[in-house]
């Protein structure tokens, strides 16, 4: 009887630090559009080698296709000013998964498409 009791505990330990990784992400907003970040499972860390960094702002090399179904966008841009602080020292993501449609027929019938769209971004400190 020991032993399933043990291993839910520790299943139960690795689901808390799966939350706990995500607590800081709670209660950001986009301080332009004031929209929330993220919704769990939403924001992500990123590899330094996927951001461009310009005056403007920064491109980030997409971690998966932009759109399912669809070509590849290459990078997304993200104003300046649209930039968070991570409380880290790498750079993190907050995407979701959005649902567009399109007329196939006009005015008869309509094709969803799903699309990730940027929420938040966030940058380690001390990046200009």
């Amino acid at each position: 009887m020991k032993q399933p009791r043990g291993w839910i505990a520790l299943a139960g330990l690795l689901f808390a630090g799966d939350a706990d990784a995500h607590d800081w992400y709670t209660g950001k907003k986009d301080p332009v559009l004031q929209y929330d970040c993220c919704g769990n499972k939403d924001c992500h860390p990123i590899d330094a080698r996927a951001v461009r960094e310009t005056k403007d702002g920064y491109y980030v090399r997409l971690p998966r296709p932009a759109y399912l179904n669809e070509p590849q966008e290459p990078e997304w841009f993200i104003p300046r000013e649209r930039a968070q602080a991570s409380l880290d020292d790498h750079y993190h993501l907050c995407e979701r998964l959005m649902t567009f449609y399109r007329a196939i027929i006009p005015h008869t019938k309509f094709q969803a498409y799903y699309r990730f769209r940027w929420t938040c971004f966030f940058v380690p400190k001390g990046t200009s």
